[in-house]
């Protein structure tokens, strides 16, 4: 596949591939989300859009029940966003901020269930796990470490905590 791909583009002239181009940009929204990440100066636009998407996958509107799918929605707004996301901080960026709103969503719907509350430590391992290997941890630490506080003062079950993800990536 790769090869025949590589094979058209070595055949088609510069004219050629300039249409090509501008028809997949055309056809393929995730292609257009992925020039609008790579030619501004400023992805805090795309990178809000997509964080309104992961609150109202857990905060709908409608009241106080919260969505069904929340969760794996959420993750798979999260996939999206790494297909087209260029900067690692971004992607991390997300990553907390689904974690914040399932902080928030245990506290305003009153959740007490465990697999929301593993879910949300995994999901905080996942982040931290993705800040050390790109070398960003210090430069989150005092949010990682009010993230770590704000979850054990909302959980509804005692024996999750975030403490020993918190120790085994920070020290």
């Amino acid at each position: 596949m790769k090869r025949d791909f590589l094979r058209l583009l070595k055949e088609l002239d510069e004219h050629e591939l300039r249409d090509e181009l501008q028809n997949l940009y055309d056809r393929f929204p995730v292609l257009r989300e992925y020039y609008k990440l790579e030619l501004s100066a400023n992805t805090g636009k795309v990178l809000e859009k997509y964080k309104k998407d992961v609150r109202k996958a857990f905060f709908t509107g409608r009241g106080r029940r919260m969505a069904r799918r929340g969760r794996s929605n959420s993750n798979k707004i999260i996939r999206a966003f790494s297909e087209v996301s260029i900067h690692a901080r971004d992607l991390l960026e997300l990553h907390l901020y689904r974690v914040e709103v399932m902080t928030e969503a245990i506290d305003f719907f009153g959740i007490d269930s465990e697999s929301f509350h593993d879910s949300t430590v995994k999901s905080f391992a996942k982040a931290l796990g993705m800040a050390r290997k790109e070398l960003l941890l210090d430069s989150f630490r005092p949010r990682i470490e009010q993230l770590a506080r704000t979850f054990d003062e909302k959980k509804r079950l005692y024996y999750f905590t975030f403490s020993e993800v918190l120790r085994e990536h920070l020290e």
